[in-house]
């Protein structure tokens, strides 16, 4: 009966686990579907430029969760962050083009922020 009990825990236990890193996968998903929208309506993109800037957010996502689940130090964590950020221009540069990633950095901040 012991068992029983320690097992429906353990289910529930991995269940709550699981359903906190769908919702943070989701909110990356809404995020990297913002972000692709919004240039794709600002820089005139086409659907699969659209789709090439939402993969490189998910795939800055992933970097980013991968590096907090290492538990490094807090401050090495930001840097390490930081880091992967700052390879976001570099990976757009190939998609965009050179006239419209001119165009992207003069409204970068607009263009990659949460609102």
């Amino acid at each position: 009966m012991k068992f029983f009990f320690s097992f429906l825990a353990l289910l529930a236990f991995s269940d709550v686990i699981a359903q906190q890193d769908n919702s943070n996968n989701g909110e990356a998903v809404v995020l990297a579907q913002r972000i692709a929208k919004k240039m794709k309506d600002t820089l005139s993109l086409t659907g699969q430029q659209r789709q090439q800037i939402y993969q490189v957010n998910m795939s800055l996502h992933d970097q980013k969760q991968t590096i907090r689940q290492q538990n490094p130090p807090q401050d090495s964590l930001q840097v390490r962050i930081q880091r992967v950020e700052q390879t976001r221009d570099s990976l757009y540069m190939p998609i965009l083009g050179n006239e419209k990633y001119q165009l992207y950095l003069q409204k970068k901040r607009n263009l990659v922020s949460n609102n």
